[in-house]
């Protein structure tokens, strides 16, 4: 005989939101308590768990429970992710609004981080790391084919490798909120955090213009830095249309990102925007997708609108981090729960809940589990039989 969701007992219920959190979908960590935990639970009770307690973290407060410790290095970052919604209580087909159903995810993750390098006038990595000039590496970073290159990595002893700051704890934020509510969160969650303490502060992101009015907002005295793998993607694509010959492409890719890794992103502007001008092309014109100079424009507007955020010598001597590689690992974290042409959730209480509930799950802080054991009065903690006296 199944349970219906206020019976089960708190442990139970913490095991299917832990489940609920970790699990692709319902049904599958319906299927797990049963063949595991040998409890039989349907798909709507686990569905309904979850929900009750993702929504009861997004009222949770979030000034409570102060971090004690002031972090050396902190460091905030933020990225949207896609999540497709429907309406409440209808079919999988209807999306709000008659819209497809895609919106976009605000996520944010606060680091408290550990510099390997004391801060000082030196540079600790002058020279492009090996990663970022080896064809198979940036294939990778740019989802684009491997070029067909000579070039070679180098063994293990020329290797060049920056050890930037090394995280110690990090927590998560994941909202449907916009970003004006969800630059207030994260503030707040930066303040119990303490990072407006610390002397070392660090807000990393791409060139999403969101992601710098919250900068702008709510974090003006942590430094702005421009992930440094988003630069290489727009870098890589303007070198490789500047030629026929992928080896020359490839050599024009690793001075410009050489170029831009030693601060000197002024000097590849200036370069690529002569290139623009005997080639004819007028930067503010708008080109079409297949113009084969699309790259090398786009590139010039991206590098040209965040030079004031691409300093990544006085980064490193800072002992900041110059990318926001864990964010883009975080968001696909967040988007493989959530996010699949087969998933849908209502908007908005489905979504958001789903949402709160991961970030409490991939926090490092333990948040979920207090939260679990801290829920007085709710219907799945089990209550006694009062005793009656006469």
């Amino acid at each position: 005989m199944g349970f219906d969701s206020r019976q089960i007992t708190p442990e139970l219920a913490s095991a299917v939101v832990f489940l609920a959190a970790e699990i692709r979908s319902f049904e599958r960590a319906a299927v797990v308590v049963q063949r595991v935990l040998k409890q039989d639970l349907s798909t709507s009770t686990v569905r309904r768990i979850a929900k009750d307690v993702g929504l009861e973290l997004a009222e949770e407060p979030d000034d409570d429970d102060t971090e004690a410790v002031v972090p050396q290095v902190a460091v905030v970052s933020c990225d949207g992710g896609r999540i497709r919604t429907r309406e409440p209580e209808h079919g999988r087909g209807v999306c709000p609004s008659g819209e497809n159903g895609w919106r976009e995810t605000k996520n944010a993750s606060l680091e408290r981080m550990t510099s390997p390098v004391p801060i000082d006038d030196n540079d600790p990595c002058p020279d492009l790391p090996t990663t970022f000039r080896t064809a198979a590496r940036v294939a990778t970073i740019t989802e684009k084919p491997e070029p067909n290159t000579d070039s070679l990595s180098g063994d293990d002893a020329n290797r060049v490798l920056y050890q930037g700051p090394r995280r110690v704890l990090r927590t998560v934020l994941s909202s449907m909120a916009c970003s004006e509510d969800f630059g207030p969160m994260m503030q707040r969650e930066a303040t119990r955090r303490r990072f407006f303490e610390s002397k070392q502060r660090a807000f990393v992101g791409d060139g999403l213009a969101w992601n710098w009015t919250i900068w702008k907002n709510h974090f003006r005295s942590f430094v702005p830095i421009l992930d440094f793998i988003h630069a290489i993607e727009y870098v890589f694509d303007a070198a490789m249309c500047l030629t026929d010959r992928e080896e020359e492409g490839w050599d024009i890719y690793v001075h410009s990102i050489t170029l831009c890794w030693q601060g000197r992103v002024d000097e590849l502007i200036r370069s690529w925007r002569e290139v623009c001008r005997d080639r004819g092309i007028a930067l503010d014109e708008k080109l079409a997708d297949e113009n084969p100079n699309k790259p090398l424009v786009d590139a010039v507007r991206y590098l040209s609108n965040n030079r004031s955020r691409m300093d990544y010598p006085t980064y490193r001597r800072l002992g900041l981090p110059v990318t926001s590689s864990p964010m883009e690992s975080l968001v696909k974290q967040i988007n493989l729960r959530v996010k699949g042409t087969e998933m849908f959730w209502d908007d908005p209480d489905g979504a958001e809940a789903i949402l709160r509930l991961r970030a409490a799950s991939l926090s490092d802080d333990g948040r979920l589990d207090r939260h679990l054991a801290t829920r007085p009065g709710h219907p799945f903690v089990r209550r006694t039989t009062p005793t009656i006296t006469t």
